[in-house]
């Protein structure tokens, strides 16, 4: 159940960043009831959020709430621009403990979503600029390609996938018939995806992958992108914020906020190239990390979730706009 906050506590909370609320409201995600709190005060308007651990990491979530402060202290030391301040604390940090709760505090965005080419080229250009923030991270990135690790996480949720198509297939008419259309094609996709990975020039990119690290969002997405009122794009929601694979951030963006537009997709990739060339192996890269049908692995986890059976029903519609992309794509990565 989603927690839910007294004006009490919002006051006690908002009060060690120095500021007291006039104002505020819970406001929910697409993905999460209650998950930020807007405040309203007299120097302005506030996101006051409760950091949410991702499992996918093997640490608490106070170390992960630590690892994404010292991240965006890094990337306000490089003065990137595409993030909404974070607010300290008094004793200056910029998250503070509240009943076992991490909370941190940012600019409130007000504005719009993505709409038209220029949008996603300036997103093009973000995301890249996240993705040149190396400087200072050689420590942290030391270890194994984090394209890799990605690698061995989505092939875990391809195998599951295939197990859980096959049983639940077996109970669910409904869902056996959206297997029978679609599920031997995502299988097909995939295959080919996990092929085209296996190319020389890809293998030995990997190799030296790890000597360069790089900053990753880890969650762009349509709500998580605003054009503000000063028509500055900014982009919101550092909870995941880490070292990682830059393809696989590419890839995800594209995938999750493009909505098959081909103009989308080339504006995004113009965008990012204008700011951090890719070369034909790179390209050949994303390419293949975009064929993943990582939605259908997901969706496929809880069938009879209201999103995800949305998700898994929207296929039909949804899967020749993928195969176009993709075709756009593969003249991309070998122009």
């Amino acid at each position: 159940m989603a927690k839910s906050y007294t004006k009490a506590q919002i006051r006690k909370i908002t009060s060690r960043f120095g500021l007291i609320p006039l104002k505020s409201s819970l406001v929910s995600s697409m993905y999460r009831k209650n998950a930020v709190i807007q405040v309203k005060t007299k120097k302005g308007t506030y996101a006051l959020k409760p950091f949410n651990r991702t499992k996918m990491i093997h640490s608490n979530t106070i170390q992960q709430m630590e690892q994404a402060a010292s991240m965006i202290r890094l990337l306000k030391k490089r003065k990137y621009s595409y993030m909404p301040a974070w607010l300290p604390i008094h004793s200056g940090k910029l998250w503070t403990l509240f009943q076992g709760t991490p909370f941190y505090m940012s600019q409130w965005i007000k504005g719009r979503g993505l709409e038209n080419a220029e949008d996603f080229e300036k997103l093009g250009w973000a995301l890249a600029t996240l993705h040149a923030t190396s400087t200072g991270l050689h420590q942290i990135g030391r270890g194994k390609s984090p394209t890799l690790q990605q690698l061995r996480i989505w092939k875990k949720q391809d195998r599951l996938f295939q197990r859980k198509i096959t049983q639940i297939s077996r109970h669910d008419k409904e869902y056996r018939n959206w297997y029978s259309t679609h599920g031997k094609n995502c299988k097909r996709l995939a295959r080919q995806a996990w092929k085209d990975l296996q190319d020389t020039s890809i293998v030995k990119l990997l190799q030296k992958e790890n000597r360069f690290p790089s900053l990753i969002h880890s969650d762009i997405t349509i709500p998580n992108v605003m054009i503000s009122d000063d028509d500055q794009l900014k982009i919101i929601d550092w909870d995941r914020v880490k070292v990682g694979s830059v393809y696989a951030d590419l890839a995800k963006a594209l995938m999750n906020t493009t909505q098959f537009n081909p103009e989308f997709v080339q504006s995004l990739l113009k965008g990012y190239q204008k700011r951090k060339p890719l070369n034909r192996t790179e390209r050949k890269m994303v390419t293949a990390l975009y064929k993943l049908p990582r939605e259908a692995w997901h969706a496929s986890l809880h069938p009879t979730r209201s999103r995800d059976r949305e998700i898994l029903d929207n296929w039909d519609q949804s899967w020749p706009l993928r195969l176009q992309i993709i075709r756009i794509l593969q003249e991309w990565a070998h122009a």
